[in-house]
């Protein structure tokens, strides 16, 4: 087909003729005519801008001819027109524009593109932008937004101009001032002044492309697995955005979570987007809980306070509103705290928030061996008056029952605070913390004395009473000569506070150290972030709870649908799998398989010494014990002391009992509740499930969870269904947004029912007194029981329950917590370091600073012969 000749010299013919393909012809929804009339003045144009520059007349009207010669001859117009809609690729937001968009990921999901070309037209310049950086990643190039301008009619967008991620120039380093601050070194993009752009302009309802420059003074990007890193197409879509919501409430990290959509998308190179996105994402999430952490806290302190009537909270805050400690407690935890107050172990070396406030959990252990928590708070600082407020709230959420064992770390703080508050209570320290203390210092001194470190470990150990250790540690100072050691004298004068011979006949189970609350923290920071706020905090702490809550329910079930294996045929065996919970049975038969490990001889009347048959036993050591046994009574006392320690009877008082021949049953005075399952007619005391006889109907709390269930499987099977396609889930989307509206609309139509009625039933005069009370006495009380939620305490009587909406985030403060360095782990016992050796003779005697060989004379200086000594 011949084209009319166009005349390149006349700028302005040019300029008119390309206006006029651009918006007569296509606006017209007909071809665009090269032979239209050209007899127009500037004054017909629409827009002065409309008039191309000569230098960009020439780009343009390739395209414009092109575009013209494609329609006759296929005899229609191929570009979209104002009754179809333009054809837009799935793309990604990017920086620049802050869309919503989707990303297209992989190669074979990746149709062909339409070039851009004068006269497009689309629904938006959203739309535009979608389409342009769809073409770009074909092509290889990022884009950005360049320029925008308002109309002066209605104040909306009306012009976009998107351009290559290379337009402009880089600024000359050498020629910028020095920053005040040291700037972080971040890579930057080469800019080439390329000239590649797409600009359009709204005509009515429609936005046309108006210029196009379609090529680039640089290299585009040829291989797609590397275009996913150009910064345009770098963005995470919706769907995915909400998917990574969900995982960051489970605090999984950006690497885990990229892990994850590797294998969505089939291999990591597939996925649009890099770790750093992700993890910049979900650095966004957390934004709104670190500007209003507080309010956010109290809000959920309310939300849990309608569920749990019982929960219990208690804030304290400064002259300056700002908080200082924090405390709650869940109405579960209160009721178990009365069955399980008799050991608690209690420490605050982790620190995981963005105030650095030393976490402080109390921790005890249930019938099942399990730790559960009993209340947790967030101090100031780790100092006396900081831990008495800490103990002296715990006492008023318990109704003021005190934890009749205690066992923490070695603090002075902590110390002084327990002795005030809880001055019943036996408190121990945490032998692991004691041994670590001194390992840096006794650790070279027993490395040059393997007898004495055995021995100090030994009567550390398995000394039985405070006479026999006092007894054991005189014959070790005497036996080794170290009476002028002063770091064992530092040892020995901390014994009644960490020895287990001072703690015989304390019920500590199956514990010496503040593991307990070591390995909660441990589990704590698979649920926390560091440097989270409190109210994420929170949120993971109470899903930390129901996971105990559901490992309850499970053991629970163990107990009752399935059974084990006896280890031996004593009767007295198969009434422990009847009578524990199933943990407490396996601690039992552990007990009884070490029977085997002894002898007992009958020494006189009712004394009996079990003595190990070869070597150590695990848990007792090489020594003998020795045990008094009343068959009339049934009762047998072992020097050991596990009956009182941990509540079960030791293999050792065992043994004697097989010895005389009484394997018949446990003796009832041996079998602790707190290790039993409860009767089947006894209901658990707890808040949800009130003593009632056992025809009581459902708690609303039951029949929510219950429906909760129910809709849950319901919209499973929905969801399955709906996700099949796009189309699919644009429907579920349509009804769920109108299931949502009639849902918040009937809620609000309840409340304020509820509101109306409370406020017609108000009004109440009492005429005996002459006293007018109210209307809004019920609603006071109710704004009273609410306010009475949180407890605010403050400075010389400042803070109170008025207060809590002026209450302020804490400040961020530096305390004692744990070491910067990577902590030596010595487990209970002091070890052997490595011996140092002198580096000048080798000996292990001295040092190089005292070698003898340093004091010697140097022999005469002889002749070398190189070759001799090298052969």
């Amino acid at each position: 087909m011949k084209r009319d000749a166009v005349d390149i010299a006349d700028p302005l013919r040019v300029s008119i003729r390309i206006y006029l393909v651009r918006n007569v012809g296509s606006a017209a929804g007909e071809p665009p005519n090269m032979d239209l009339d050209l007899n127009v003045t500037l004054e017909d144009l629409e827009d002065p801008e409309d008039v191309v520059h000569p230098k960009e007349a020439q780009g343009d009207l390739e395209h414009v001819e092109a575009a013209a010669v494609e329609v006759h001859i296929s005899g229609g117009n191929t570009g979209p027109s104002t009754e179809t809609d333009v054809l837009t690729g799935i793309t990604l937001s990017s920086d620049d524009s802050g869309g919503e968009d989707e990303v297209q990921s992989t190669p074979s999901s990746q149709p062909t593109v339409d070039k851009p070309y004068p006269g497009m037209m689309f629904d938006s310049w959203e739309q535009a932008r979608v389409h342009y950086n769809r073409y770009a990643k074909h092509v290889g190039f990022s884009i950005k937004s360049s320029t925008s301008r308002n109309s002066s009619i209605d104040k909306e967008k009306d012009k976009c101009l998107f351009v290559c991620n290379k337009s402009g120039k880089n600024p000359d380093i050498n020629r910028l001032e020095a920053p005040p601050v040291k700037l972080r070194n971040r890579a930057i993009t080469v800019k080439t002044d390329c000239k590649a752009r797409l600009r359009v302009k709204r005509r009515g309802k429609k936005w046309h492309v108006t210029m196009f420059i379609e090529e680039h003074n640089h290299p585009c990007v040829k291989k797609f697995s590397l275009k996913r890193f150009l910064r345009s197409h770098r963005g995470i879509p919706k769907e995915e955005r909400d998917f990574i919501r969900l995982l960051h409430k489970v605090n999984l990290s950006a690497g885990r979570v990229m892990s994850i959509m590797a294998e969505w998308y089939g291999k990591l190179a597939n996925v649009p987007y890099v770790t750093k996105d992700v993890s910049n994402f979900m650095a966004t999430l957390d934004v709104p809980e670190t500007q209003q952490d507080m309010s956010l806290l109290l809000a959920e302190f309310d939300k849990v306070k309608k569920d749990d009537p019982q929960f219990f909270s208690k804030i304290d805050v400064d002259h300056d509103h700002r908080v200082r400690w924090i405390f709650w407690v869940d109405g579960p935890a209160r009721a178990e705290c009365k069955i399980y107050s008799d050991c608690l172990s209690f420490d605050t070396t982790y620190m995981t928030n963005m105030y650095s406030m030393p976490f402080a959990p109390f921790i005890g252990i249930n019938r099942y061996g399990q730790s559960i928590q009993l209340g947790c708070g967030f101090l100031k600082n780790e100092r006396v008056e900081d831990f008495v407020w800490l103990f002296e709230a715990f006492l008023e959420a318990m109704d003021g029952l005190h934890p009749t064992n205690i066992i923490t770390d070695q603090d002075g703080a902590m110390r002084s605070a327990i002795l005030e508050t809880f001055p019943d209570s036996c408190h121990r320290n945490c032998r692991w913390h004691i041994m670590q203390n001194f390992q840096p210092v006794l650790g070279n001194d027993m490395a040059k004395n393997e007898d004495l470190r055995r021995e100090f470990n030994e009567i550390i150990d398995h000394s039985m009473t405070e006479d026999e250790f006092e007894r054991r540690w005189a014959e070790m100072i005497i036996k080794h000569n170290v009476g002028d050691n002063t770091h064992l004298k530092d040892v020995y004068d901390l014994r009644s506070s960490f020895v287990p011979a001072y703690f015989r006949d304390r019920f500590f189970p199956f514990l010496q150290t503040t593991t307990r609350s070591e390995g909660f923290n441990a589990v704590l920071k698979r649920y926390v972030r560091p440097h989270s706020s409190l109210v994420h905090f929170f949120r993971q702490y109470m899903k930390l709870q129901e996971k105990i809550e559901v490992a309850e329910d499970g053991n629970e079930f163990e107990m009752e649908e399935k059974t084990l294996r006896m280890w031996g045929e004593w009767p007295l065996e198969k009434q422990a799998i009847q009578v524990y919970t199933r943990p407490i049975y396996l601690r039992f038969r552990a007990e009884i398989r070490k029977v085997t490990s002894y002898n007992a001889n009958l020494v006189e009347g009712h004394l009996f010494d079990v003595v190990p048959i070869t070597g150590s036993v695990y848990g007792y050591g090489k020594r003998s014990y020795r045990v008094e046994a009343n068959m009339q009574e049934s009762t047998y006392t072992c020097e050991c002391s596990k009956i009182k320690r941990d509540g079960l009877l030791c293999c050792h008082a065992l043994r004697v009992m097989a010895q005389v021949g009484a394997v018949g049953y446990i003796p009832p005075h041996y079998i602790l509740p707190r290790w039993q399952m409860p009767p089947e007619d006894i209901v658990t005391q707890k808040v949800d499930l009130p003593d009632v006889p056992s025809d009581r109907k459902l708690s609303i709390k039951e029949r929510k969870l219950i429906r909760y269930g129910t809709l849950c499987n319901d919209f499973t099977d929905i969801a399955k269904v709906a996700s099949e396609s796009d189309k699919s889930k644009a429907v579920a989307d349509k009804y769920m947004l109108a299931l949502s509206n009639e849902l918040k609309s009937m809620k609000l139509s309840e409340a304020a029912k509820r509101k109306a009625k409370q406020k017609k039933g108000g009004h109440v005069e009492d005429t005996s007194k002459g006293e007018f009370v109210g209307g809004n006495a019920n609603q006071k009380r109710k704004n009273t029981e609410q306010t009475s939620n949180w407890d605010f305490v403050g400075d010389d009587g400042q803070g109170s329950a008025s207060q809590q909406h002026n209450i302020r985030d804490p400040t961020v403060t530096r305390t004692k917590g744990r070491p910067g360095e990577k902590r030596k782990k010595s487990g209970l016992h002091i070890k052997s370091t490595k011996p140092m050796k002198c580096s000048g003779c080798g000996s292990e005697n001295h040092t190089l600073a005292s070698c003898p060989s340093k004091l010697s004379t140097a022999p005469e200086p002889t002749e070398i012969n190189f070759f001799r000594n090298m052969v």
